[in-house]
C-alpha cells in the first residue's frame, strides 16, 4: 500500500510539471484527428485541411529556402517574408538599380527577376522507423548504431530515388534513434520576384524593433514560381481574407518549422544557455561591428554583406531572448524536477529499474561535454574564417595524401570535390588587412585563454607578453607572413594545380596542422558523447510515456507542421500590457517621435500614410484604423517565417514572421504567459501593395478588388 501511494503521488506531480493544453504543440498532419478543433473554434474540416486523397490546404504550402510560402493564386504566386527574400533582392540589387532599398514590382510574368530561392511541395510522408531500426541487433554500440541507422537511411533514399525520379526524397528524424519518417517534395528552382516592398517598409524598425512587439513592418513579399519556363499550377492555394481578424479570433498556421528541442534533458539546456547561446552570440556581436566597419558607407558593399549581417543580428537577438527567457522562467529548474521524478519513479517501480543507471550516465556524459564545449565552439568558427581555413585544410590535405601512400592524381580523383569545398571560406577572402584578420586575432586570443592544457599550448608563444595586446600582434603577424596570405594568387593555384597549393608551408600552417590534432581528436570525443546521448533521450521519452500515458509529439523539424491558438495579447512585464494590433498610427510616432535611422521613413511615405483614404475593408472595425501587426498565442518557431496566418474557414488573414522577444524560448518549452508570435497583418500586407506600389495587376490575381 505504501508504494502504491508513493507511485500515485509522484504520477500525480508529474501531470502537474506537464501541460495539457493543447495549444501548445507544433504538430505533424498525423496528429490531426487527435485534437478538438473544431471545440477550439475551426469553422472547416480537418480534411480541408490535410486530405490523402484530394487537395487540401496543404498543398497550397512551400518550403522556401529556409522558411514558409504559400500559393495565392492558380498561376503560383507565392507570398513570405521580405525577409526571406532579403539575400535574393539584395543578390540581384545594385546601387543603380537599388530594389533592396526602392522595392520592386513586376506588371508582368516577362519583368519578373529570377532568384536562386528553392521552392520544396510535400506530396506524401509515411513512416519507416520499423524499416530503418527493425533488425537493430541489441547491444550494438551507440556510435555504429548512428553510423547503422544512417546507412539505412541512405538505402532507403536511394531505392526512393529509383521509384520517384522527379522527386527530392528526404527521411527526417522525428526523435533521435527512435522514429523516422520520410518525405517526398516535388521541388521547383525557378522562383522569381514579382513585389517586394521598400525596405523601409518591410524592414522597418530594423534591429530596433527585431523580436520586440508592438510590431509595425510590413514583412512581407510576392514571388512566383515557375515549371518548365511557364507559370506553376498548385494543387491548392489559399483565399485572401481582407477583412482580418478580431481580438480573440481562432486562427491557425500551417508552415515548416526549424528546430525544437522540447524532447531534451536538463542537462541540455543547461549546455544551450551556459554555452552555446552566449559564446555565440557574443561572437556574432564582434563578427557584426567587424563587417560595419570595414563595409564603411560603400552602397555595394553594404549591398553585398546585408544578407550575412542580417542573419547574424537575428541569430544573436534570438539567442539573447532564449537566455533571458530561460534566466526569467524556471524552465530549467523545472526540467530536473520533471527528470527527478522520472528517476523515482522508476526506483520505486522494479519493472523500470533498469532506466535507474540512465541518469547518472547522462550526467556523466554532460559534464565532460561542458569541459569541451566553450573551446569546442570557438574551434568551430575558427575554421570557418578566412586564411586559417586556407593553412588548416592544405595541412590536412597534405597529410592525408602523405599518409595514403597514394599518387597525387590518384588521391585527388576521390578527394577534389571535398577540398575545393573545405577551401571555400579561404576563397572568400575579401581583404586580408581588414575584416578577416582581426576576427582571426579576436578567436586566436579567444583560445589562448582556454584552461584546457592542449589548447592552450597551440595559441600561445613563450617568445610573448601574455596580455591581449601582444597575443592578437603575435597572432596578426603569423597571417601577415604566411605565404596564403595572397589569396587571388593562391586561389587561381587551387585551380590549375591542387596538389603544388598543397605543399605550401610556414608557421600558420603549422599551427593548423597542431590544430587538426587536437580538434580532429576532440570531434571524435563530441561525437561518441553526443551518440551516447542520442540513445538515452528516447529511453527518457519511453519512461515518460509509461508515467503519463499520452501521445508523442515529436520536435519541430523543418518538416510540414500545425499549430493553433488565438489572436491575443500579453502581460510580459509588471504593469505593462500589449494589445494583440497595431496600426498605422504607430508608424508615425515611431518616424516623427525618433532619429533612430531604423524608424527612418521618407518625407513622401510620411505623407501617403497621412493622407490616403484606404478602402474600409483594410480598416479595423473597433478603431477605424489600418492593421499592421498583429499578436497571438501560437507555437512557432525558426522557419515558419512565411507561414500563413488562417482564420477558422481557413482563409489567410496575415503572414507570420517573429516571435515576441520573450517567446524565443519557444524553442525549448511553450507558455501561455509569454509565448507569442508576430505576423503583418493582411490588410496592411493589401494596404502596401495597393497604396505603394500600385500592384492592382498582382492584388486581382489574389482575387482582392480594393
Amino acid at each position: 500500500m505504501k508504494k502504491t501511494l508513493i507511485i500515485l503521488c509522484i504520477t500525480t506531480l508529474l501531470f502537474a510539471f506537464k501541460t495539457t493544453r493543447d495549444e501548445e504543440g507544433i504538430f505533424p498532419m498525423s496528429h490531426l484527428n487527435s485534437l478538438d478543433l473544431k471545440k477550439a473554434g475551426l469553422e472547416i474540416e480537418i480534411d480541408e485541411i490535410y486530405n490523402e486523397s484530394k487537395p487540401a490546404l496543404v498543398n497550397a504550402l512551400v518550403r522556401l529556402g529556409g522558411c514558409t510560402g504559400s500559393f495565392i493564386s492558380e498561376k503560383g504566386l507565392i507570398i513570405t517574408n521580405h525577409h526571406c527574400v532579403f539575400s535574393s533582392v539584395a543578390s540581384v540589387s545594385s546601387s543603380e538599380n537599388n530594389y533592396l532599398e526602392n522595392g520592386f514590382y513586376a506588371d508582368s510574368e516577362s519583368k519578373e527577376i529570377k532568384t536562386s530561392l528553392p521552392c520544396k511541395i510535400t506530396q506524401s510522408y509515411k513512416d519507416v522507423s520499423d524499416e530503418i531500426l527493425g533488425d537493430m541487433e541489441i547491444g550494438v554500440g551507440a556510435l555504429e548504431k548512428k553510423k547503422l541507422i544512417q546507412e539505412k537511411i541512405e538505402a532507403i533514399i536511394a531505392k526512393e530515388k529509383e521509384s520517384y525520379p522527379n522527386l527530392a526524397i528526404e527521411i527526417s528524424e522525428m526523435l533521435v534513434g527512435k522514429s523516422y519518417t520520410l518525405f517526398r517534395y516535388k521541388t521547383l528552382d525557378d522562383v522569381r520576384l514579382v513585389y517586394v516592398p521598400p525596405k523601409n517598409i518591410g524592414k522597418f524598425g530594423g534591429e530596433t524593433d527585431n523580436w520586440e512587439w508592438p510590431r509595425h513592418n510590413g514583412d512581407f513579399s510576392v514571388v512566383r514560381a515557375y515549371e518548365n519556363g511557364v507559370p506553376y499550377e498548385p494543387e491548392a492555394h489559399l483565399e485572401v481574407n481582407p477583412s482580418g481578424t478580431r481580438d480573440g479570433d481562432f486562427t491557425f498556421i500551417l508552415g515548416y518549422p526549424g528546430r525544437t528541442y522540447r524532447n531534451q534533458t536538463a542537462e541540455f539546456l543547461q549546455y544551450q544557455n551556459n554555452y552555446v547561446l552566449p559564446i555565440i552570440s557574443d561572437w556574432f556581436d564582434y563578427r557584426i561591428n567587424a563587417i560595419e566597419e570595414y563595409v564603411g558607407d560603400d552602397v555595394d558593399m553594404q549591398l553585398a554583406y546585408s544578407g550575412r549581417l542580417a542573419s547574424l543580428s537575428n541569430v544573436t537577438k534570438n539567442f539573447k531572448g532564449k537566455m533571458q527567457g530561460l534566466q526569467r522562467t524556471d524552465v530549467i529548474e523545472q526540467t530536473f524536477k520533471d527528470q527527478d521524478y522520472l528517476l523515482e519513479y522508476a526506483n520505486n517501480n522494479p519493472e523500470l529499474k533498469y532506466y535507474v543507471p540512465l541518469f547518472k550516465k547522462n550526467k556523466e556524459l554532460y559534464a565532460r561535454k561542458f569541459e569541451l564545449s566553450r573551446d569546442y565552439l570557438y574551434l568551430n568558427q575558427l575554421y570557418g574564417n578566412g586564411i586559417f581555413a586556407g593553412a588548416a585544410y592544405a595541412a590536412l590535405h597534405s597529410d592525408r595524401m602523405k599518409a595514403e601512400g597514394v599518387d597525387k592524381n590518384i588521391y585527388l580523383t576521390g578527394h577534389e570535390s571535398e577540398i575545393r569545398k573545405s577551401l571555400g571560406s579561404y576563397r572568400g577572402v575579401a581583404n586580408t588587412e581588414s575584416m578577416d584578420v582581426k576576427l582571426f586575432t579576436e578567436l586566436y586570443y579567444r583560445l589562448s585563454q582556454s584552461k584546457l592544457e592542449s589548447i592552450k599550448k597551440v595559441f600561445t608563444s613563450p617568445t610573448i607578453r601574455q596580455d591581449e595586446a601582444s597575443i592578437k600582434a603575435y597572432a596578426a603577424q603569423l597571417w601577415n607572413k604566411s605565404k596564403l596570405n595572397d589569396v587571388t594568387k593562391n586561389s587561381k593555384l587551387i585551380d590549375s594545380n591542387i596538389p603544388k597549393f598543397l605543399k605550401v608551408k610556414g608557421a600558420l600552417v603549422e599551427m593548423g596542422r597542431d590544430v587538426n590534432a587536437i580538434f580532429g581528436t576532440m570531434q571524435a570525443e563530441m561525437s561518441q558523447i553526443n551518440a551516447e546521448i542520442d540513445e538515452i533521450i528516447p529511453r527518457f521519452n519511453d519512461l515518460e510515456m509509461e508515467i503519463n500515458g499520452g501521445s508523442f509529439v515529436p520536435d519541430a523539424n523543418s518538416t510540414l507542421r500545425f499549430t493553433y491558438g488565438y489572436v491575443k495579447g500579453y502581460e510580459p512585464e509588471d504593469a505593462v500590457v500589449l494589445n494583440p494590433f497595431t496600426t498605422i498610427q504607430g508608424i508615425i510616432e515611431k518616424a516623427e517621435g525618433t532619429d533612430n535611422p531604423d524608424y527612418f521613413l521618407q518625407p513622401e511615405f510620411l505623407d501617403k500614410l497621412k493622407n490616403i483614404e484606404p478602402a474600409d475593408v483594410l480598416r479595423h472595425p473597433d478603431n477605424n484604423e489600418v492593421v499592421v501587426g498583429l499578436l497571438y498565442n501560437m507555437d512557432t518557431t525558426g522557419g515558419n517565417s512565411g507561414s500563413p496566418i488562417m482564420d477558422s474557414k481557413g482563409r489567410i488573414v496575415g503572414i507570420n514572421f517573429d516571435r515576441a522577444y520573450t517567446a524565443t524560448i519557444n524553442d525549448y518549452a511553450w507558455n501561455e504567459s509569454y509565448s507569442r508570435s508576430i505576423g503583418v497583418d493582411i490588410r496592411y500586407v493589401l494596404y502596401v501593395m495597393k497604396y505603394f506600389g500600385e500592384a492592382d495587376v498582382v492584388l486581382a490575381e489574389m482575387g482582392v478588388e480594393l
